[in-house]
């Protein structure tokens, strides 16, 4: 599993420490962390890496009107923030408008209705005008003066189900986005030249003007040939280079030329002699289908390259509607594009510079990889493994007839297709869940064989899974499941248990004494090799393996607190010897407006107690992300690390295990992710007295009563009906324990260490072992 860094955690037992510190050592999952006193030890450079763009270089990663996923596009907030976030050489884009007087500023659209309060703000100023050909009404910025737009404009954030919490900037002119940007790359995009041409505005004069200012601005795009052309002689002799942009409408018509743009899209050469490079949609080069999957990519990057231009792609986003292809991981797609073995573009502009950031700079699966597959199906288990899961977990669910396996949830409505066949066996179980089910512990092992597993989301609406995979695989028994972490020597195994009393007294199923007599049978009580957690809600459960001192018990907390006493966590000790917490217990929110406040004292109180914390459950997709955190898994998966976590569940094991990798690159120069403590965001951007009069609500306190639970009943002698077929319940068991586990699908190879490298990682980890000897002897 992923370790915290250890300066933060009070820890009692220096022993225990050593070990945890072996542990790091033996996984590889490192971070870099500056000493106390003195300089940091600087390792070696690595050699620069030789990427697929058309110079070799790295790609750009180009913010689009700054960090606007967050902040209101263009607003000066939003560039310095994406300065902070961002990775060094982060190119900010500004979409180059015109006042009536001749003033230029950053706005992201050329119709203020949704970008500014200008509705609002001048109610009878709306107009229609003409723009390539279209008529278009709404307010604009030519009608208004720089004094009215400075004093009673308001930039907002154009995208409605992003926070409006930072809607307060006034527009920013240009000339101050130059002057106080003079240390940064900039860029300069001009979409309507033709249209501000008419109404006597020049955009060439204004930046001619902007390059009195600073002649090192970077780039210049448009979609406009004649504007680009008009270009060429003004930055004759400077670095400056200009872009031929392609709107995402490939049929909308060039004001130049008079051709659609899928015409000159054919015509790379022609665009050569006024331009290095162009800027296109993100599906020009890897084209999504109706039913958001990737298709096959297209030649664009390499036929642009054999050209000699550059390519930048745009339309990036973490809360936008991902492909399925990605998994809802914005990583995944930022690497599609830079990293896939054919091409890579020059640079990519995006809303969360962030992501693509770290793009190009002990895990504990939640039912196997659950967002690439239905749960606990022996394909999610493959999945989990291949993409370096540390721990696998199974959440028993027990069969009438006494066959155990795993399954996310007892009540088979959410997790299969029982809803068709078998919705006359809906009832309702007051001591399972407040609504109708159709439950496990009513139908035979047979019967749930007939059934196919089912993905679900924790989301309605559009953002659903991979839906080509939504019924694939196969329920898998708890003996496979114990057989499959053996021979795939997963590092450890998580075993979660619920509604043990209920399953005793009223049906008759020990589900206790099915877990304890298959991992005997596995021997997994008689080893320390292969880690052994044991998950549950009640305390009771736990309770009954605490004479086993090699399984680690784990108590689960359901639902969110923000603080516990020293007495609740000393009582959880007697219990357990780590707990999983809800990731939002670790902070308290600002006003219910998705962002966080303070930190809980959940993780403080537990260190003290000697109590392990293990955070989820950690999803990919950006609603259950809190925007302080870009929307961004990895930045999400980073902090709650940061915050003392000791570990994390998550459904998405690729991503934990792509963040864990990600720290180790041994170059002390890299993109590094930010640490994020509760609140930075808000007060560093809102008024602190806004801040400071926010008065929370009162915590939600973790009592005893949340998990002490009576002792389990004994189980009660209910007669079972036996299997259609004649069978008993332990022949059924015996003969239905056969799901095979799919074969592991060939994986890239990591690139192996350098010498050097590998030597420190042997010298370290012998002495660690040396030292855990030494705790061993005491």
């Amino acid at each position: 599993m992923l370790l915290s860094s250890f300066p933060d955690i009070k820890i009692q037992d220096w022993k225990k420490m050593i070990r945890h510190l072996l542990l790091v050592c033996l996984l590889i999952h490192c971070t870099i962390a500056d000493p106390k006193g003195g300089k940091p030890e600087v390792p070696p450079p690595l050699p620069k890496r030789t990427w697929l763009t058309l110079h070799g270089d790295e790609p750009l990663v180009v913010a689009n009107g700054g960090f606007s996923g967050l902040y209101p596009p263009q607003s000066d907030i939003a560039f310095s923030q994406s300065i902070v976030f961002g990775k060094g050489g982060t190119v900010l884009l500004c979409d180059l408008h015109m006042s009536r007087d001749r003033q230029g500023f950053c706005l992201s659209q050329l119709n203020l209705q949704n970008t500014t309060n200008a509705a609002d703000a001048f109610p009878n100023r709306k107009k229609t005008y003409i723009v390539n050909g279209k008529e278009l009404q709404g307010w604009f910025a030519l009608d208004f003066t720089s004094n009215e737009m400075l004093s009673k404009l308001i930039v907002t954030q154009s995208i409605f189900s992003r926070t409006d919490l930072f809607d307060f900037s006034s527009p920013y002119p240009t000339e101050l986005f130059i002057e106080e940007n003079k240390n940064a790359v900039v860029w300069i995009n001009a979409e309507y030249a033709t249209f501000y041409n008419q109404h006597k505005l020049s955009l060439v004069d204004h930046i001619k003007t902007l390059l009195e200012i600073n002649k090192d601005i970077s780039y210049i795009s448009s979609p406009e040939i004649g504007f680009l052309k008009s270009m060429g002689p003004v930055v004759h002799g400077l670095k400056m280079k200009l872009m031929f942009k392609f709107p995402i409408d490939r049929n909308a018509i060039e004001p130049t030329t008079n051709e659609p743009y899928a015409s000159l899209l054919t015509k790379l050469s022609m665009i050569k002699t006024f331009a290095v490079g162009i800027v296109v949609p993100k599906e020009y080069i890897w084209p999504v289908n109706k039913a958001r999957y990737l298709e096959p990519s297209t030649t664009l990057v390499t036929d642009a390259h054999k050209q000699g231009l550059e390519v930048f792609a745009y339309g990036f986003a973490n809360d936008n509607f991902l492909p399925y292809n990605y998994s809802y991981d914005p990583q995944r797609e930022y690497l599609q594009f830079v990293e896939n073995s054919q091409f890579a573009v020059d640079g990519v502009v995006t809303d969360f510079a962030t992501s693509a950031s770290m793009a190009i700079a002990l895990i504990i699966s939640a039912n196997g990889a659950n967002g690439d597959y239905p749960g606990s199906t022996d394909l999610a288990y493959q999945k989990a493994v291949d993409d370096g899961v540390d721990i696998i977990d199974c959440s028993i669910q027990m069969t009438k007839d006494m066959v155990a396996f795993c399954l996310p949830s007892v009540d088979l409505i959410r997790t299969t297709t029982a809803s068709g066949p078998f919705m006359s066996r809906a009832a309702k179980v007051d001591a399972i869940q407040p609504s109708m089910g159709i439950f496990t512990f009513d139908f035979t092992w047979d019967e749930i064989q007939s059934l196919k597993p089912q993905m679900f989301s924790e989301f309605n609406g559009d953002l659903a899974r991979d839906p080509a995979r939504k019924n694939v695989g196969k329920f898998v028994t708890l003996s496979d499941f114990l057989e499959f972490s053996k021979k795939k020597a997963v590092p450890g195994i998580l075993i979660n248990i619920e509604n043990a009393a209920y399953l005793a007294a009223n049906k008759g199923l020990d589900i206790v004494g099915a877990v304890t007599s298959a991992l005997s049978n596995a021997t997994l009580d008689k080893q320390s090799t292969q880690k052994v957690l044991i998950m549950s809600g009640e305390s009771s459960v736990l309770d009954k393996f605490k004479d086993i001192p090699t399984y680690e018990k784990v108590l689960h907390i359901k639902k969110q607190v923000e603080f516990v006493t020293n007495e609740t966590t000393l009582e959880i000790k007697k219990h357990a010897d780590a707990v999983f917490l809800h990731k939002h217990s670790l902070y308290t929110q600002f006003r219910g407006e998705g962002f966080t406040l303070n930190f809980t004292n959940l993780v403080e109180a537990m260190h003290w107690a000697n109590v392990s914390v293990y955070a989820g459950t950690v999803l990919n997709e950006f609603q259950h992300i809190y925007m302080d955190y870009s929307s961004d898994p990895y930045i999400l998966i980073h902090n709650l690390i940061y915050y003392g976590a000791d570990g994390i569940i998550t459904q998405y094991p690729s991503t934990a295990n792509s963040y864990s990798r990600n720290l180790c690159t041994g170059d002390p120069m890299a993109y590094r992710i930010q640490d994020i403590n509760p609140g930075d965001v808000i007060t560093t951007v809102l008024d602190p007295k806004e801040v400071e009069e926010y008065k929370p609500p009162p915590p939600v306190h973790l009592e005893t009563k949340d998990f002490i639970t009576p002792p389990l009943p004994p189980v009660a002698a209910i007669s079972k009906d036996n299997d259609d077929d004649g069978r008993s319940a332990s022949n059924s068991t015996s003969n239905n324990n056969n799901t095979k586990a799919p074969p592991s699908p060939p994986t890239a190879q990591a690139p192996a260490p350098s010498n050097a490298t590998a030597a420190t990682i042997n010298v370290v980890a012998l002495f660690f072992a040396a030292m855990l000897i030494l705790v061993s002897l005491f």
